[in-house]
């Protein structure tokens, strides 16, 4: 659950001076409560973007209500320049903290938060395209953790999470390569990074970072029955030598033959199933006039 953020017009309380709506994710909390598919979590803005009054608040609501606190960091001055020193002081931080991007992080912070049990998402395609500077994988590979992977803008970015591990994988694969060169002056034997590693960030990362990898992630007994058929048989992903290169490298949204969800196919064959897509298109088209025209463009 986020809330817009708005510039604030003459008179009003800017949006980093108000504390997230705990009524709010209460009433979803309680609305929600026991479906299987649904998570509720919290979407904050963080010291980076926020008072520490609001801060503090929000993140003493997640920790009352277990919920995971998620929030942007980095991106212009902090607003609350020593807000992650209070909130650790408060006993506010945890494994229920997830930064995203995190670019200004120091490596001091970065190894303690990672002590601390947070977790980190990187939007590798978004962060190279918005200057936010590179992702923090490689930082956090140094220190034994991983990212999961998150897009940022669906609206502007690729929304497939494929797209995301190739370019995440490619940015810290050029990183090293570029250190190995500026070191040794040739050519690494290798690649720092295998495609399995990059697989991992966006399947039991991700159920990681929600805390949810005993359930979700990955295929095991006693886990959500989740299964993504991917059609090797075409051109683009012909002759399949490693199935998880070829899925990493070389594999598109058009490959992705049936998809299962908690054991029911929810595409199958090449179509998804439940879903009228043409409403759904139509619904979309008016939603993108609506704001080209609100923004007049």
């Amino acid at each position: 659950h986020g809330t817009p953020k708005p510039d604030p017009r003459p008179g009003e309380t800017p949006f980093w001076e108000q504390p997230h709506p705990r009524a709010e994710v209460e009433r979803l909390l309680k609305a929600h409560a026991g479906e299987p598919l649904l998570s509720i979590h919290a979407a904050v803005l963080g010291p980076h973007y926020s008072t520490l009054d609001v801060a503090m608040h929000d993140f003493r609501m997640a920790q009352e209500l277990g919920l995971i606190a998620s929030m942007h960091q980095g991106g212009g001055p902090a607003r609350t320049p020593d807000g992650w020193e209070r909130l650790e002081a408060a006993g506010l931080l945890g494994s229920h903290i997830n930064i995203v991007h995190g670019h200004a992080l120091t490596d001091a912070q970065l190894a303690r938060f990672c002590e601390l049990g947070m977790s980190f998402s990187a939007a590798a395609e978004s962060e190279m395209s918005q200057g936010h500077g590179h992702p923090l994988t490689g930082r956090l590979r140094a220190l034994g953790r991983a990212p999961s992977l998150g897009v940022d803008l669906e609206s502007v970015m690729s929304g497939d999470m494929l797209s995301q591990a190739r370019i995440a994988l490619g940015i810290q694969r050029s990183l090293d390569n570029v250190a190995h060169r500026e070191a040794h002056g040739s050519i690494p034997p290798t690649s720092t990074i295998t495609t399995r590693e990059a697989l991992g960030w966006v399947t039991i990362e991700g159920a990681r970072m929600l805390k949810q990898q005993d359930r979700i992630g990955s295929l095991a007994p006693g886990k959500q029955a989740d299964l993504v058929l991917v059609r090797a048989d075409t051109l683009n992903m012909q002759p399949v030598h490693d199935a998880v290169s070829a899925v990493v490298l070389q594999a598109s949204l058009a490959n992705i033959e049936s998809v299962m969800v908690a054991g029911q196919w929810r595409k199958r064959d090449g179509r998804v199933l439940g879903a009228d897509i043409p409403s759904l298109l139509e619904r979309l088209t008016q939603s993108g006039q609506k704001i080209t025209q609100a923004m007049g463009l």
